[in-house]
């Protein structure tokens, strides 16, 4: 009886693990096709819209849906703390504290393309922009044209030393933006410093493998720049090690100034020179192409939380 009782106790449990066997090799098998349409899908959509030799990178998923998308546009959502400061870092107060990751997506055609990384969605934006599809300008795009348009216009009416100092005197981070684009259009590489702690100079500017250091000041015509100015940028070049030292102003240069920048080797622009520079350069109307709103992890960064995006995200 107790022999009987144990093969069938056995043939249960063989019938069990085939049964469980079988249940493992379908998921198994519906897993694997699952990722071979994966595949076939993002080289499809590469081959498309890119090139052939195009690889995704593994963050970004393609899924093919069945209706065509009217538009093509693109959201983006930015990571943040399940529990956080009035800053948006960690509350380091709540021990089972994690990151909320979103999800960044791009409608295109029957595509649907998405990623836990926002910045691999730009990115891959930008390429498709190159290639000429046409994407629809997300929200962070538009906020970014809109101050483009507002800063051109302030440009435009800039014309002369006193509308320059009117529109700036009271925003100079926007007078260091203004005079890093100037930069950029000349064919620099150019990088504001953060607003605080700049380390005594606001643009580090690289171009044919030398570097530059800039200092800005938007200053009344009648306040001169002196000497111990010019000093604080060149005591910061001792640690930077620039290869050459700028120092822009909209109004002049005491007499001192000039005499120690040419003895140490600081080009002097003034508010006269700035004016030039800012016309020769700069267009004269109010339009903006796709590569001026494409965006860059730098017109980002504010939107993500600081800890997060140090550790995270790289310029």
């Amino acid at each position: 009886m107790n022999i009987l009782k144990n093969e069938l106790n056995l043939e249960y449990l063989i019938k069990s693990v085939i049964i469980i066997v079988s249940i493992l090799s379908l998921i198994l098998v519906f897993l694997i096709i699952k990722k071979i349409v994966n595949i076939f899908i993002k080289r499809n959509f590469c081959k498309k819209y890119v090139n052939k030799n195009y690889k995704l990178p593994r963050s970004i998923k393609v899924k093919k849906c069945l209706k065509k998308s009217i538009l093509n546009f693109y959201y983006l959502d930015f990571p943040s703390w399940e529990y956080s400061k009035k800053d948006g870092t960690r509350d380091l107060r709540k021990s089972r504290n994690h990151i909320k990751w979103g999800k960044s997506y791009i409608y295109l055609d029957k595509y649907f393309i998405y990623s836990n990384r926002f910045d691999k969605i730009i990115e891959l934006v930008k390429i498709l922009r190159v290639n000429n599809i046409n994407i629809d300008l997300c929200k962070e795009e538009e906020n970014k044209k809109n101050s483009i348009i507002e800063n051109k216009k302030k440009l435009i009416e800039s014309n002369n030393i006193q509308n320059l100092i009117l529109n700036y005197s009271k925003t100079p981070r926007e007078f260091e933006v203004l005079c890093s684009n100037m930069y950029e259009i000349l064919g620099y590489n150019s990088k504001l410093t953060p607003a605080t702690n700049d380390g005594g100079y606001d643009i580090e500017l690289i171009k044919n493998g030398e570097r530059s250091i800039v200092e800005c000041k938007c200053y009344n015509i009648n306040k001169k720049v002196g000497r111990p100015d010019i000093q604080k940028l060149v005591g910061a070049n001792q640690i930077v090690k620039a290869d050459y030292m700028v120092f822009i102003t909209t109004s002049d240069f005491s007499p001192q100034a000039k005499d120690y920048a040419n003895e140490i080797g600081v080009e002097l622009i003034n508010g006269k020179k700035l004016i030039k520079l800012l016309g020769k350069n700069f267009p004269n109307n109010l339009e903006v192409t796709i590569e001026e709103i494409q965006l860059s992890l730098e017109d980002v960064c504010k939107y993500v939380p600081k800890d997060i995006f140090e550790q995270y995200f790289k310029f």
